[in-house]
């Protein structure tokens, strides 16, 4: 992988990187929001159970709560830009009347995820983002302000944009509203036993076909969904000063151990030391 653009400061990062030879980005979440710029590459995305195929300066928004992942389709070249940032970021700059974070932060899970080539020409968020880059590369005393004002240009015309999304008279995406109605139960039920046997008892579809269903549709695998989702609701909880064992059993896992594991490979730590992180 190349990196052509690394750019780091307080709650913000703008990266812009090449790989030749891509691979599978395997199911995460980013305890941060996400602006994914996609220039090339032959890819999908996935979000919560949605699919997002993309073309060239299309932009993808993500929340630190929605699962998502990315499947390449050949070896071509994958180029994209991103940028990472917190709320605090910004923070000094939201006020009561305007919340910049509005439409991130409310869609429903996996929705109006992306913005289209179209849209971000048309509202000149390419060019603010150039303008970003051309920041971020500079030496200017001034540097720190500039990067901030750019951006929170970009993310009002993010909003307006969204606004047009949202409207009633735009047509949305289709999506298998069977697999819709999973999410939403999974989702609400995170807390209590869910097994294959009760969705297809429920949603009286066979269980091999759901599997099937789920998986094309959402890019994970029913377990691997509600394990990573049970374990974003854990990190929320050991952050609240829950124990880790009452965490495991509130959240739905059967057995501690099992809890332990799951988190590790997820978080990348144990219970304990993500708490002292």
């Amino acid at each position: 992988m190349k990196e052509i653009l690394h750019y780091s400061s307080d709650y913000f990062t703008l990266n812009h990187t090449i790989n030749d030879s891509p691979h599978n980005i395997d199911t995460h979440i980013h305890d941060c929001y996400e602006l994914f710029y996609f220039i090339s590459g032959d890819l999908t995305y996935y979000i919560e159970g949605q699919v997002y195929e993309l073309h060239p300066h299309d932009i993808i928004i993500t929340n630190a709560r929605e699962l998502h992942r990315i499947v390449f389709h050949s070896n071509d070249c994958y180029e994209r830009k991103y940028i990472h940032f917190s709320p605090e970021y910004i923070s000094s700059f939201q006020i009561e009347e305007y919340n910049m974070f509005h439409f991130i932060e409310r869609r429903k899970l996996g929705y109006f995820n992306k913005i289209s080539a179209k849209d971000v020409r048309e509202a000149g968020i390419d060019k603010m983002w150039a303008h970003m880059e051309e920041t971020a590369l500079s030496h200017s005393p001034e540097k720190i302000i500039l990067m901030k004002t750019y951006f929170i240009q970009m993310l009002i015309n993010m909003n307006n944009i969204f606004m047009t999304y949202n409207n009633p008279l735009v047509t949305s995406q289709s999506y298998n509203q069977k697999v819709v109605a999973i999410l939403e139960f999974i989702n609400k039920n995170l807390d209590k036993k869910i097994t294959l046997h009760l969705l297809e008892t429920k949603f009286f579809v066979n269980k091999y076909y759901l599997c099937h269903i789920f998986k094309k549709s959402t890019g994970f695998t029913v377990i691997e969904y509600l394990t990573y989702k049970r374990i974003m609701w854990a990190m929320d909880l050991l952050l609240s000063g829950d124990s880790a064992l009452d965490v495991a059993h509130r959240v739905g896992f059967g057995d501690y151990s099992t809890f332990y594991k799951a988190f590790k490979n997820i978080t990348g730590s144990s219970p304990r030391q993500y708490c002292n992180q």
